[in-house]
């Protein structure tokens, strides 16, 4: 594929994926999600019970989101090669996909039928990096989603805990906010990170190939047309032989 080639779907891609992203965070709704008013005090007192939370709901939600701002937090704090194993890509599986980092799964012993994030500690039923946690763990169960603030769970039991002042909720409001900024970012900018990546592995790949002697070269076609299941080609018989 040449370099051109790439460029014009990249372009395409990254448009296409940047408006997926907003129509679809928009839309984004959970069968037990209620709209909360953050002029109402009463609607959103929270606190977290910890090790003491009975649900795991945070643990065990179906995606824990990780950001590029939370990558270079990491970086910046020195924990980005601890925890860099344990997060993975998300690669688009329709049209109206999008590529996102997550953090990866892992069953619960408690319930080999059941996944949780990969940094939950079920023994001690805490979260391994908490205190270098994803920023969409720092605002959970609250979300924003470009319009609204929402409730991504009810089965949370910090809902409804604790005495939240004026001030909290201001700071609760502002973290939601730049969750939904830095999700936003990452899911557009990660075809056009992706795309990159795999244009420098063509490039390397073609470099490669080119520094091959003649010999090499036709052990490459042969493993090549080995692995596609087709016949190696024959020689041609010399003009100088007869039938």
């Amino acid at each position: 594929m040449s370099a051109g080639h790439l460029n014009k779907n990249l372009s395409e891609l990254v448009k296409s994926q940047f408006e997926n992203i907003k129509d679809n965070l928009r839309a984004k709704c959970y069968s037990n999600q209620k709209v909360i008013s953050l002029s109402e005090k009463s609607k959103y007192n929270f606190k977290c019970l910890e090790s003491k939370c009975e649900t795991k709901a945070c643990h065990i939600r179906p995606r824990v989101g990780v950001t590029i701002g939370d990558l270079a937090r990491w970086m910046n704090q020195g924990y980005i090669m601890n925890i860099l194993p344990g997060i993975a890509i998300h690669m688009p599986e329709s049209d109206k996909d999008s590529f996102y980092f997550e953090t990866g799964r892992k069953p619960l012993a408690s319930d080999s039928e059941s996944t949780s994030c990969i940094f939950y500690n079920e023994q001690a039923n805490a979260c391994e990096i908490r205190y270098g946690r994803p920023i969409s763990c720092q605002t959970y169960p609250l979300e924003f989603n470009g319009e609204k603030y929402t409730l991504s769970s009810k089965d949370c039991p910090g809902v409804g805990q604790g005495d939240v002042s004026k001030e909290v909720l201001q700071d609760a409001r502002k973290l939601a906010e730049q969750e939904y900024k830095e999700r936003i970012e990452t899911m557009a900018a990660l075809p056009a990170v992706y795309s990159v990546m795999m244009n420098q592995m063509i490039r390397q790949s073609a470099e490669a190939m080119q520094n091959l002697s003649e010999e090499d070269r036709k052990k490459m076609d042969e493993i090549i047309t080995k692995s596609r299941g087709e016949p190696a080609a024959e020689e041609s018989p010399s003009s100088d032989q007869s039938e």
